[in-house]
């Protein structure tokens, strides 16, 4: 009796077992049709722009998250399909993705379906501060900084204290622009810290963070940055020193940087004759540097492939040190890219020698790289 038991409850786990699975693999290929051609299955890519689409072949489903001054009404489509394939609408057609498109792929008499959902990221440039107003703002740097975003991104610029900081104040927000310094500590403002929630939930949702001067340690505050490797900090008194200050975007790296994003998004950044970023001339410098030590990687001390065993440990890609450090030793720029808990890119600059306000009051010559770098930083994270 146990046996016979025993036998038919384990046939009916088969059978159930088996119920299951068929009705799990209905519902997985929802799209899918045994009967079509293989060329039907997959279209290879869909692309408006420089945007990608995500692509589910199995449920037919097309996204797009598209950059903020997209216009959905008319957008024009770039597909690749396997030879031999007819896609209505064709590639390079001018459509409407207000409300979702059907696609349709044929081969012969045979037709499958997809469906092109669109949404555009936010527009506004936020940016943060201690201060009530970017009048109020005490750090010439700080206030400088500010007074270029919103001279720079105009009506879609807005200044919010961390005090008015919540997710609501963010809904709109496609990059916070956080930037920090001052003299005599590398300390955070106590308010800014008590924001850690809403902006690590920002980040987590796919918010995105430019993080400049000494504000480049909020990527530890909000759990982005474990590393704990940001040990280089400088927030003393300047002096005068007549040289030119550059940064390095790879030329002694193992992988030359020189064409990411933030040398040439929206402007190009040129290079002196070494291949070096000059940012800041001759004359007093404050030289407040946040930078990342990355010794300990793989020790004992400083050696090339530091850059890839930190971003392969930490998800941060280096690309900024200063000129002439040829051991991949102080990462100055960092690109914290999105991973499976951060939906959102984080670029964080710590070069001390970036600095928007010259103390002695002479022009800097360049100050256009330095300015270059934070927009592309910025437009550049307006699309991820």
């Amino acid at each position: 009796m146990k046996n016979k038991i025993k036998n038919g409850f384990y046939i009916k786990y088969v059978l159930l077992l088996l119920l299951a699975t068929i009705t799990y693999s209905c519902e997985e290929r929802l799209n899918y049709d045994d009967q079509l051609p293989s060329t039907l299955n997959i279209i290879e890519s869909i692309k408006i722009g420089q945007t990608s689409a995500t692509i589910d072949n199995l449920s037919g489903v097309v996204n797009f998250v598209l950059p903020s001054e997209t216009n959905l009404a008319a957008v024009v489509l770039d597909i690749k399909s396997p030879e031999g394939v007819i896609v209505t609408p064709a590639s390079g057609t001018t459509v409407n993705l207000t409300t979702p498109i059907e696609v349709t792929t044929k081969s012969g008499d045979k037709t499958r379906h997809y469906i092109i959902n669109a949404r555009v990221l936010p527009n506004q440039i936020a940016f943060v501060s201690d201060a009530t107003s970017i009048d109020n703002i005490v750090d010439e740097d700080v206030k400088a900084a500010a007074q270029w975003a919103k001279d720079t991104y105009g009506s879609r610029f807005v200044f919010i204290p961390f005090s008015d900081l919540t997710i609501n104040s963010l809904k709109t927000v496609n990059v916070v622009f956080f930037f920090y310094d001052t003299e005599g500590t590398s300390a955070l403002p106590q308010v800014s810290l008590d924001k850690k929630n809403v902006l690590t939930q920002y980040l987590v949702e796919g918010g995105k963070m430019l993080l400049g001067g000494m504000a480049t340690s909020y990527a530890e505050v909000i759990g982005r940055d474990k590393s704990g490797l940001l040990t280089i900090k400088g927030n003393g008194i300047g002096f005068v020193d007549s040289g030119t200050w550059s940064i390095d975007g790879g030329v002694n790296f193992q992988n030359d940087q020189r064409n990411s994003p933030i040398y040439n998004f929206t402007q190009v950044i040129s290079t002196d004759s070494n291949g070096y970023f000059p940012v800041i001339n001759g004359g007093y410098k404050e030289d407040h540097n946040n930078l990342w030590d990355l010794g300990p990687l793989l020790g004992p001390g400083h050696q090339k492939g530091q850059f890839a065993e930190f971003e392969n440990l930490y998800g941060g890609k280096v690309l900024a040190v200063w000129s002439g450090v040829s051991d991949e030793c102080c990462p100055g720029i960092i690109e914290f890219k999105s991973n499976s808990v951060y939906a959102g890119t984080i670029i964080a600059i710590g070069i001390g020698g970036m600095e928007w306000a010259m103390n002695d009051g002479r022009t800097n010559v360049y100050a256009s790289n330095i300015q270059g770098i934070y927009r592309n930083s910025i437009d550049y994270l307006g699309t991820k």
